[in-house]
């Protein structure tokens, strides 16, 4: 059966998952509890994105797993922040947010569940918003503290770093993804080509900080 370059890159963009899943695996009882967090979440993405290349190759839809690992993710990289922030507020709203977050993306879910290929989009708008502005609060209690030495030592601010890339990378894609989806099966599969390669970049930023120890 013949592939595209485009269709061979979005499926072996998992690579970079693997090799953050086997990081994290090894270096699981090392981590501190916020990178036991992130490594947490890499496993359940490797999971994920498992399952959605077989359904791709049994040309299944694998759409209905896209709310389900957007809430998973929101929630854990919220509680992530929240650990690492340690900010009163946060810490006492985070589990508020979580339950309306996946509460809202239940509905949005059964919203669109008869609209075929149509994919709810607001949901990653609503996570991609709110991970920049808890991004932009980790820059600044970093910026206040003046950590000694590297920042890409401190395995957080690389995360940081990976996901402000990725959602803002990305930021154009969650907004039109089901007028591409729509207009064109070739644009559909240039733009999670993009899609694909900035996700591995943000595994591969995740493999490097789960493999490094905290700075003091």
């Amino acid at each position: 059966m013949h592939y595209s370059s485009e269709q061979l890159v979005i499926f072996f963009a998992f690579l970079p998952i693997l090799l953050a899943a086997v990081t994290g695996a090894v270096r699981f009882k090392k981590l501190d509890t916020t990178l036991k967090i992130l490594a947490c979440l890499v496993f359940f993405a490797f999971a994920i994105e498992s399952l959605s290349r077989i359904y791709w190759l049994y040309k299944t839809s694998n759409l209905f797993l896209w709310p389900i690992y957007i809430t998973v993710e929101f929630a854990l990289l919220l509680w992530m922040f929240s650990s690492e922030l340690n900010i009163k507020l946060l810490t006492r709203a985070c589990i508020p947010i979580i339950l309306a977050f996946t509460s809202y993306m239940i509905y949005k879910t059964l919203q669109v569940s008869n609209e075929g290929v149509m994919i709810d989009n607001s949901g990653r708008l609503i996570e991609s918003v709110t991970l920049l502005l808890l991004i932009m609060l980790y820059y600044g209690k970093l910026y206040k503290n003046q950590p000694s030495g590297k920042l890409w030592t401190i395995p957080m601010f690389s995360i940081s770093t990976g996901l402000l890339l990725f959602f803002s990378g990305n930021f154009l894609i969650f907004l039109f993804i089901n007028f591409m989806l729509q207009y064109s099966q070739k644009l559909n599969y240039q733009v999670w080509m993009i899609h694909a390669l900035l996700n591995g970049l943000l595994y591969l930023t995740y493999t490097y900080s789960l493999w490094k120890t905290r700075a003091n």
